[in-house]
């Protein structure tokens, strides 16, 4: 199982940073301190003061200080720390099944299954998304101890439940949708009465009670996660009920893999009128005994994303990291028609399976290549998402480091039309001229940027720094210098012939 995951996204070993790895990672001067700092600057909130990145995940800060350590700043050491973490998080998967399926075959479709999800491709390819894949270790090893068939050795293991759902919440705040993820599981499974009678509600309550007293503390001195900002209420309700159909689909088929979407409408009422039929069904099912455990796959579909939907206002209303947990119920799907099918047709069945590994394997690599490059993955975001205003503004500061001037100025502009505050775009405009050694309309234009989170700040104040510089030639050469260390630029002839077929002649 380890092997298959493995070998479904090695190619990730020969990328370098991308995305937002250049500030949590690259950037990061923090994890050159001492880990011992690193811990009680996290458990004292003095982290948040010093505006690290992901302040408020310790154990992705610990992670990456390993990395750190281990690795400096080699692209290669930190994917293989993702890689092999996705490696745990099947075999982990694999257990889960067999603790609720009670089937040897049934699990091990199944963790072949989530190892070759080509959903995945955005927590493994990308360095900073390595917060899911531990998030995730610890949830599904804390749901393994509570299925897990053999008899329990010794009166530790409630604890070691609760300690590893502690690891998860210290990794992602999502991973406070354990509970719920536990009690959609009950449908599948049902707890023995020494596990939900002892002391593992008691210990998870403390662990709840603990961790939610240091985030509360955290969020007072000044909250890191930037959050989208609704007109009202119902907005945020009507969008929740949008994000959930979307969840349910991607959690069922977790087979398209899309760095960037394009915003999204105005909800209508009709979500409402959709999620009734679909609460019904959930009901319905839930009666019989028969169909209990489907209710439990739809149950976890809907329940793992619902921590990053629009109920709690991440800025970024869709993504497909917001699934990797909620992918376990298309894990478990195929495992329970796997078992169904290898009564009856053995030999069909496991070649059925090859098959589909196979297949799997192949669509993962293809998806990960997107991550490959700056050329590869905005190039791709553009055209999959041509509506969104990062696409363009991303592809714009591709096209500024491949001395593309022209191009670069059209698809900001692009990414201007699309959103006229977008600061990001706003800033890149800025380096752009600056690149071009044209301080004075650098100036002008970074005049009129209001920054909206300390990302934005630490961009702005780079190039405001730039601008400020005596003369032109000194300007051009402080933007060239922003370029992040470790960065693969990819292509620049692929580069031009995609931005000139999108943005026309």
């Amino acid at each position: 199982m380890a092997l298959l995951a493995s070998a479904a996204y090695a190619p990730s070993l020969d990328h370098g940073f991308i995305y937002d790895d250049y500030w949590t990672v690259v950037g990061n001067r923090h994890l050159d301190k001492t880990l011992s700092e690193l811990l009680r600057a996290a458990a004292s909130g003095r982290s948040v003061d010093w505006k690290m990145p992901d302040a408020t995940r310790p154990a992705m800060g610990v992670s990456l200080w390993l990395d750190r350590q281990l690795f400096g700043l080699s692209a290669a050491g930190h994917h293989l720390q993702s890689l092999l973490l996705y490696a745990l998080v099947s075999v982990l998967v694999f257990l889960l099944a067999f603790a609720l399926l009670r089937s040897f075959a049934a699990a091990l479709a199944a963790g072949l299954a989530f190892a070759v999800m080509p959903l995945h491709s955005e927590v493994v390819s990308a360095v900073n998304y390595r917060e899911d894949l531990l998030a995730a270790s610890g949830i599904f090893a804390a749901l393994v101890l509570c299925f897990w068939p053999a008899p329990r050795v010794g009166k530790c293991w409630p604890y070691a439940t609760a300690a590893l759902w502690f690891y998860a919440l210290a990794s992602k705040e999502s991973a406070l949708c354990a509970p719920l993820l536990l009690g959609a599981l009950v449908l599948v499974r049902r707890l023995s009465r020494r596990t939900w009678q002892g002391p593992l509600p008691l210990a998870g309550v403390a662990v709840l009670a603990l961790w939610l007293n240091w985030r509360f503390g955290l969020s007072v001195l000044g909250e890191q996660i930037p959050r989208a900002d609704y007109s009202s209420w119902l907005e945020r309700c009507l969008r929740t009920l949008r994000f959930e159909f979307w969840s349910l689909g991607n959690s069922l088929l977790p087979l398209r893999a899309r760095p960037e979407y394009d915003p999204l409408s105005n909800p209508s009422w009709l979500w409402l009128a959709a999620a009734l039929p679909l609460g019904a069904l959930l009901v319905a099912l839930v009666r019989r005994a028969r169909t209990r455990p489907a209710a439990g796959v739809l149950a976890v579909a809907l329940l793992a994303p619902l921590l990053t939907s629009p109920l709690f206002g991440p800025t970024n209303e869709l993504a497909d990291r917001y699934c990797f947990v909620g992918s376990l119920a298309a894990a478990l799907g195929v495992g329970w028609a796997f078992r169904k099918l290898a009564r009856r047709h053995a030999l069909a069945a496991l070649l059925l399976l090859v098959g589909l590994s196979v297949a799997g394997l192949r669509e993962c690599w293809s998806a990960t290549s997107v991550w490959q490059s700056e050329v590869s993955l905005w190039t791709f975001a553009a055209q999959s998402a041509p509506h969104s205003p990062r696409s363009w503004s991303s592809l714009s500061r591709v096209h500024r480091m491949a001395d593309q001037p022209d191009l670069a100025e059209r698809a900001i502009q692009r990414s201007l039309a699309l959103k006229p505050d977008f600061v990001p775009a706003q800033v890149a405009r800025a380096l752009n001229l600056l690149w071009e050694g044209d301080r004075s309309t650098a100036r002008r234009v970074l005049a009129g940027v209001v920054p909206k989170s300390d990302l934005h700040r630490d961009a702005l104040s780079v190039a405001s720094h730039c601008a400020f510089l005596p003369t032109d030639a000194a300007a051009r050469e402080c933007a060239k210098r922003a370029v992040p260390k470790g960065m693969l630029l990819g292509d620049p002839e692929v580069l031009r012939a995609v931005s000139e077929r999108l943005l026309g002649p």
